[in-house]
């Protein structure tokens, strides 16, 4: 499906020549002002630089292993760096990895606001960055591969307006620093902001997506409104599991609209259970092989060969191979589990541990 462009000439760099020499030096240029071409690179020979943001979700491993699978098939070398929700951190290991002369970065920024200094830097060392899952404002990147998060907060509003066609809403979105949180919080603000049938009594963006925080919000909202809200439209799973949690604590397990992103194990227990309503799901086994792909074609100097939209994080246009998303609920969840999640990603052991024959 993927792969490199049978146009385009080899990257050359010159990050790699060997600068002992006085003939090197020379050719460089005293002040280092005109470079000089280096040999051109093979497949075999490219280095690419994972700046990823943090390992907490259970999605982060999987990506780690499918990513590190398709370089394996291609012969590239990948190093990953791990920021753990550190900005900071991420600064000093994404220097670190152009200090180790890769020759492209794909990156999941923290603060992606703060990100697109990095990626100028990478720029002035003629390193290609390719942005995985998370746009970089004022940065115009290489390349990006996401899956189309505007659409994932499509799916999620109406999947609540299915469920509640009128009512109260609280909406709890990601992370501020998070551009995935904006794309989807814009999709909510189409969908529901003009709808007069909803009246939506908290919409506010939540630090680093945290459980704790979603739970205790969703706990003052329900006291607030004397527990008469329909939906909790919330942006990831990892804060639903939080919501559903205050939803049970009031009785009101199913009676109330939860939404999700990830489809990760504890979700879809929830889901089987009744207390998530639904989730969304993108197929990262084709963001992680895409995400190599690119990365591999551009450090050969090679357009990725596959389709792309253009663009703009407010820097001008680049290409996108954006991956299409769908609901899991409990009408699919057998499905989604038995035969669309990868190989491990959840075992019906995990979805229904008090029921093993759920899907049979």
């Amino acid at each position: 499906m993927f792969g490199f462009s049978k146009t385009g000439s080899s990257r050359l760099t010159i990050r790699r020549l060997a600068l002992g020499s006085t003939a090197a030096i020379f050719a460089l240029g005293l002040l280092g002002a005109v470079p000089a071409p280096a040999l051109a690179k093979e497949v075999k020979d490219v280095v690419i630089g994972l700046s990823m943001k943090t390992r907490a979700q259970r999605r982060w491993a999987l990506d780690e292993a499918q990513m590190q699978a398709e370089a394996d098939r291609l012969g590239v070398k990948l190093i990953f760096q791990w920021a753990n929700d550190s900005p900071t951190d991420q600064a000093s290991q994404f220097e670190n990895l152009l200090s180790q002369n890769v020759d492209a970065i794909i990156m999941v920024p923290v603060d992606a606001a703060a990100a697109a200094k990095l990626v100028d830097e990478a720029h002035q060392q003629n390193v290609p960055v390719i942005s995985y899952d998370v746009d970089i404002p004022g940065a115009k990147l290489d390349f990006k591969v996401t899956r189309d998060n505007y659409q994932v907060g499509v799916v999620q509003a109406n999947a609540a307006l299915k469920f509640s066609p009128k009512g109260t809403y609280a909406l709890i979105k990601g992370d501020p620093a998070n551009n995935v949180a904006h794309s989807i919080a814009d999709a909510y603000a189409k969908v529901l902001g003009t709808n007069k049938d909803i009246k939506i009594v908290y919409d506010q963006y939540t630090t680093n997506w945290d459980p704790k925080t979603a739970q205790s919000v969703a706990e003052n909202v329900l006291s607030a409104q004397s527990d008469k809200v329909d939906a909790f439209v919330v942006s990831n799973d990892g804060m639903a599991t939080g919501v559903a949690q205050a939803v049970r604590g009031r009785n009101l397990e199913g009676k109330v609209f939860i939404s999700g992103l990830d489809a990760e194990a504890a979700s879809l227990q929830l889901i089987a259970d009744g207390a998530q309503t639904m989730t969304v799901w993108s197929d990262l086994a084709t963001q992680d092989k895409a995400a190599i792909d690119a990365a591999v074609a551009l450090a050969l100097g090679q357009k990725p060969d596959m389709p792309t939209v253009m663009v703009d994080d407010g820097a001008g246009p680049y290409p996108a191979y954006q991956v299409a998303v769908s609901e899991v609920n409990k009408d699919n969840l057998c499905e989604f589990v038995t035969k669309l999640a990868p190989k491990g990603w959840a075992e019906i052991s995990e979805v229904w541990p008090d029921n093993p024959d759920a899907c049979k």
